[in-house]
């Protein structure tokens, strides 16, 4: 949601209600997922924050990722971010936990090949589609996260965090239904 909302500011448009209903429902969705409220005090609070910076940041990122999209090879993409997270990797001494087991290496590059992955896909996914719906495409990581976390790591969300996520998946279908219902006038014209 917020990739649509920094499209229309960075394109000079105006910002549809629709879209700043949900740029809000899902910031405030991201941050119930994280469920601020608990118990752990401040450590879900700074937890609530960093997710709330990593919503933002990464919205700016693929909105930057689109803009490039009819202009470079989406692995110029890929590799600037590559890069970038190496070397900020290696300067604050990141890759020291990798190699302090068999399993920590495992995991690691297994992340990484997933995530390198990931970026391919929706690196080449933006020389097909706007930035709104490959991002409303991305959503679909929020259910699956719930899904694998339970599935592998026995995490069950609380309440708190299935509301935050039921937020952000409401302001998927507002933006969804929008673009559903341009479409169709688009093509009635």
């Amino acid at each position: 949601m917020l990739v649509l909302l920094f499209g229309s500011i960075a394109l000079h448009e105006p910002v549809r209600p629709s879209t700043a209903v949900a740029a809000f429902l899902s910031l405030v969705g991201a941050i119930l997922v994280t469920d601020p409220f608990s118990s752990e005090g401040p450590t879900s609070i700074v937890g609530a924050i960093l997710a709330l910076t990593a919503a933002i940041l990464a919205a700016l990122a693929y909105t930057t990722v689109r803009a490039l999209a009819t202009h470079v090879r989406f692995l110029a993409s890929v590799l600037s971010f590559g890069v970038f997270t190496s070397i900020v990797g290696l300067a604050t001494g990141g890759t020291m936990d990798l190699f302090t087991s068999a399993s920590n290496t495992g995991i690691a590059v297994a992340a990484g090949l997933f995530a390198f992955c990931a970026q391919c896909a929706i690196s080449k996914g933006y020389e097909y589609c706007t930035a709104g719906k490959g991002a409303l495409v991305r959503n679909v990581e929020l259910p699956l996260a719930y899904v694998f976390g339970i599935a592998f790591l026995g995490e069950i969300p609380n309440v708190v965090s299935v509301l935050g996520g039921i937020l952000v998946l409401a302001a998927t279908l507002i933006i969804g239904y929008e673009a559903l219902e341009n479409e169709r006038q688009r093509d009635t014209e």
